[in-house]
């Protein structure tokens, strides 16, 4: 049994009645879903202003990360950042002793904005420039723990099997600051995980106590044992 619990106390509307019909489409039928462009197009984050946009911690973002510690104490712990951007999340692990980091992320100009921005971590780490789908076309190596923040897993569409990636790659935990009912592609992640062997063993809306009214929120998924 898992130390973490759900945290069920948070009053908000059911998850399950948000924009049912878009969430039951992208889910359950996927391959009806139309594409989209704008923000789940590479182009697109190829010219967004990176390290304006994606360099400070926020509460989100600050809740994720002492997660992220807590269930992978150990320095060596292998941890995935799917969505890296120029590395905001990984820097902050990095200067906590870690250093068996990967990242991936699509915009080269992310990557490159890291190289120049935190030199340490782009040397000390395993980067690669690529979209979710590449990625997972070279049969990555699996990691102890792989998390993602903001719209990353929301951009892909879901006629690609995004959750069974991950899945298959991560060893024990995935965990998730998203917007559970906005963005592109809305998704019933409980039951993909599920589906997949791993168990939400933590649910924190909003993703931070500071940072109430945020849409973020929190989930772990932890593999089942076998």
């Amino acid at each position: 049994m898992s130390l973490i619990t759900i945290n069920r106390t948070t009053k908000i509307s059911p998850v399950s009645l948000q924009r049912p019909f878009v969430r039951f489409l992208c889910t359950f039928m996927p391959y009806l879903v139309p594409p989209r462009g704008g923000v789940t197009r590479k182009e697109h984050w190829e010219q967004h202003p990176t390290i304006k946009a994606f360099h400070s911690i926020d509460a989100a973002s600050l809740s994720m990360l002492d997660t992220i510690m807590n269930l992978a104490p150990d320095r060596n712990a292998s941890i995935l950042d799917m969505g890296c951007n120029v590395g905001r999340h990984l820097q902050y692990l990095h200067d906590q002793g870690y250093r068996n980091l990967r990242g991936v992320d699509f915009s080269s100009k992310a990557i490159a904005d890291m190289a120049q921005h935190h030199p340490e971590l782009y040397r000390d780490s395993r980067l690669e420039v690529a979209s979710f789908e590449q990625y997972f076309k070279d049969s990555p190596e699996t990691v102890d723990l792989v998390y993602t923040h903001g719209a990353t897993f929301e951009l892909v569409h879901p006629r690609f099997p995004l959750i069974n990636r991950v899945c298959t790659i991560a060893r024990r935990y995935v965990v998730m600051v998203i917007n559970e009912w906005g963005h592109s592609y809305p998704r019933f992640w409980g039951y993909e995980f599920a589906r997949e062997g791993f168990d939400l063993v933590l649910l924190r809306r909003p993703a931070s106590p500071l940072a109430n009214g945020s849409p973020l929120s929190l989930l772990v998924f932890e593999r089942l044992q076998r």
